[in-house]
């Protein structure tokens, strides 16, 4: 495999998309939806990166603008709507600006990439928790060529608010926008409530579909549940608070229906899993074992070559896992390395892609972009490591 030299120009045909056939007139009228062609990368970033940053966009057939400040930044986003943002996740305020970007309508479809020199799982936790699309190192070029291709350039629309509105009682703006981006490209109407007023008289309400509520906010989240149904509400109920808080918290709702707790500071998508788990009770579950929410890095590449890309898992069950990133392999064969829950050991493993999704809103997501895999082999070792890790995992949470 070509790796990535920045000193050295890349290989243009090996990046160069296949020709396509020369079109022949028509008498028909097109409409062609605009084309988004700027990729804004804001950042102090060293000459060699700027350089690297060229090539990349060069590559991706996008325009490159460098903004070294946020508030440069957001002006250049105002005036034209980018194809993407890259962030340097070490950046001074790089939290408000992405935070502000997810605020804006105009601005709220656009994806956001984090750029760090390496990545850990709390690269990948932050980028999330601000709003983030996915977590990229510069060291790897390819990575991101990669990821801007698939991303569209033509606008993102909205989806329809198909499943209904949803209420979000959280005093903190950053987390309280990220969370209404997901849950609107996910389908909802959403609602806030930043105080206890607001969160207890709409939490009451038979208007809501989902409520999510930091229980910050209120100080006898069960007492209002109680209240809610009385009152014929049959929302999905998700409490979030801080980790040290969940126990407690999970045991005050022993014995309520559709409702269930999340951590607070964990990526914003994972109150949408929880969500669509809750509204799945009702039917059948054919699962060998329970999707658990999981999050840790994940080295995964086609099986056979030799250069990892790198993801976030989403969730966990004893035979598969699905992977977080905006790059899914086309290949229907991987393999991945990670820590497995309850584990310092990292284990290699092989899986089969049993499906993909790439970056978009869309009403009947159950997942943010990336795949599930399947776990087909590995050694007896890592496999069996897995497996009581997994095991363990959910033990804990039981």
């Amino acid at each position: 495999m070509t790796t990535f030299d920045a000193a050295q120009p890349l290989d243009l045909e090996e990046f160069s998309p296949a020709t396509a056939e020369e079109e022949r007139p028509s008498g028909k009228v097109v409409v062609v939806p605009a084309q988004r062609s700027l990729v804004l990368a804001v950042g102090s970033f060293s000459q060699r990166e700027r350089t690297r940053l060229a090539v990349i966009a060069q590559e991706s057939a996008l325009e490159l603008t460098l903004c070294a400040d946020p508030t440069e930044a957001a002006a250049r986003a105002a005036e034209s709507t980018p194809h993407s943002v890259l962030v340097d996740a070490t950046l001074p305020g790089c939290e408000a600006f992405c935070c502000d970007m997810r605020a804006q309508s105009q601005l709220a479809q656009v994806p956001l990439l984090a750029l760090a020199p390496d990545l850990d799982d709390l690269t990948f936790a932050s980028a999330f928790s601000w709003g983030g699309d996915d977590a990229v190192s510069l060291r790897h070029p390819r990575a991101l060529i990669e990821r801007l291709r698939k991303l569209p350039k033509e606008e993102q629309l909205v989806p329809s608010a198909r499943r209904g509105r949803a209420l979000v009682c959280e005093a903190e703006h950053s987390r309280r926008v990220a969370l209404a981006s997901v849950l609107r490209n996910a389908g909802y109407q959403v609602t806030f409530a930043v105080a206890n007023e607001d969160t207890t008289r709409f939490a009451r309400s038979t208007d809501f579909a989902l409520v999510v509520l930091n229980v910050e906010l209120e100080p006898h989240p069960r007492a209002l549940l109680e209240e809610a149904r009385e009152n014929g509400s049959e929302a999905l109920w998700i409490l979030t608070t801080a980790p040290k808080h969940l126990a407690e918290l999970r045991e005050q709702l022993v014995g309520s229906q559709q409702a269930t707790v999340c951590d607070g500071y964990a990526p914003p998508e994972n109150v949408l899993f929880l969500a669509n788990e809750l509204g799945r009770t009702q039917g059948v579950d054919h699962r060998a074992s329970a999707r658990l929410l999981y999050g840790t890095r994940v080295d995964f590449r086609p099986a056979g070559l030799d250069q990892d890309d790198q993801g976030y898992t989403y969730n966990v069950s004893v035979g598969g896992l699905y992977v977080r990133t905006l790059n899914p392999p086309a290949e229907q064969v991987v393999w991945l390395e990670l820590t497995p829950p309850r584990s310092d050991r990292r284990v290699r493993l092989e899986a089969h892609v049993a499906w993909r999704r790439e970056w978009g809103p869309n009403s009947t997501a159950t997942v943010p972009p990336g795949f599930g895999a399947q776990i087909t082999d590995g050694t007896s070792r890592d496999i069996e490591a897995w497996k009581e890790g997994y095991r363990a995992f959910a033990r804990a949470l039981s």
